[in-house]
């Protein structure tokens, strides 16, 4: 039998509930997992930075829920160790494994990564706080885990706002939230046009002696926050103030790590962290800005 409409309420349900911030989305999965694992453990992964302003949007929460955590290796181009990763949720039980993806990007194995947490029973969480687009528009994470969250000033041109995703909903919860009513923005004008600019700014890039890009490619769903390089030849700090000054929105995301990763062997903090910087793609630059910040870019390394 096939019914005039769609009447199955529970089928494909995600529920979505509003939060101040990520940082909100993130402290409230980890009380429900805490819950059932009162004595659990965390697995953070080995890149989480920190700011005196902002503190540590992902560790801070994990501090104030109290409970015991560790990190799993990350390389280079933030790509994860899964042998590592399997090590540290095999030598704990029932952990919580957070994966993030950053700068709207996801990892080459994730297919792989997800398939075996899952196949394990493993609880794990994707932080989508650069890429809810990524999800919600490219498809290509964010349904996997038990949850997933998002951070809306981190696409859009709002100053808060946070969303934590179920993909397990109960057959009571309602949702608080729902972005198609509330958040007045053609958000698949803006995937376009983020994917537009990194594909443009990327071209212009890699001819370019000092810098290499971290993600080459642009796979299909992916949303791009940002578009980060690493900074071979010249000193990360004064480039960024450099460009600043010139008027190009350079951002250093994670450049401080937070102080429990110091000794953690792992080429995403102790190498990346000292030498990425951020290219701006959102939605109000246009080619002319690009072309224009890459002369600028081109003018401090040659200088």
């Amino acid at each position: 039998m096939i019914t005039k409409k769609a009447l199955n309420l529970d089928q494909y349900k995600r529920e979505w509930i509003y939060t101040n911030s990520a940082r909100d989305a993130w402290s409230k999965i980890i009380e429900i997992y805490k819950v059932n694992n009162p004595q659990g453990k965390i697995l953070l992964p080995s890149y989480i930075g920190w700011s005196s302003n902002e503190g540590s949007g992902i560790f801070d929460s994990v501090l104030q829920s109290g409970l015991n955590y560790d990190f799993y290796g990350l390389g280079l181009h933030l790509d994860v160790n899964l042998d590592d990763l399997k090590n540290k949720v095999q030598q704990n039980k029932n952990p919580l494994v957070l994966l993030v993806h950053y700068f709207g990007f996801v990892d080459s194995k994730y297919d792989e990564i997800t398939q075996w947490l899952t196949s394990n029973q493993i609880f794990f969480v994707e932080d989508c706080a650069h890429a809810w687009l990524t999800d919600l528009i490219g498809g290509v994470c964010g349904r996997k885990g038990a949850f997933s969250f998002y951070s809306l000033h981190k696409l859009l041109p709002v100053s808060t706002g946070g969303i934590m995703v179920s993909n397990n909903p109960n057959d009571n919860s309602g949702t608080e939230f729902t972005p198609f009513f509330q958040l007045n923005y053609d958000l698949l004008s803006i995937y376009n046009i983020r994917r537009s600019n990194y594909n443009y700014l990327i071209n212009l890039l890699k001819n370019i002696e000092g810098i290499e890009i971290i993600y080459k490619e642009l796979n299909e769903g992916i949303c791009p926050q940002t578009l980060p390089v690493i900074i071979e030849k010249t000193d990360r700090t004064n480039l960024y103030h450099k460009m600043n000054e010139k008027g190009f929105g350079m951002v250093s995301l994670y450049h401080t790590m937070i102080q429990q990763l110091k000794d953690f062997p792992s080429d995403a903090n102790t190498i990346l962290a000292n030498k990425i910087i951020n290219f701006p793609i959102h939605q109000d630059v246009d080619y002319k800005d690009i072309e224009e910040m890459v002369d600028e870019l081109k003018n401090i390394l040659n200088a």
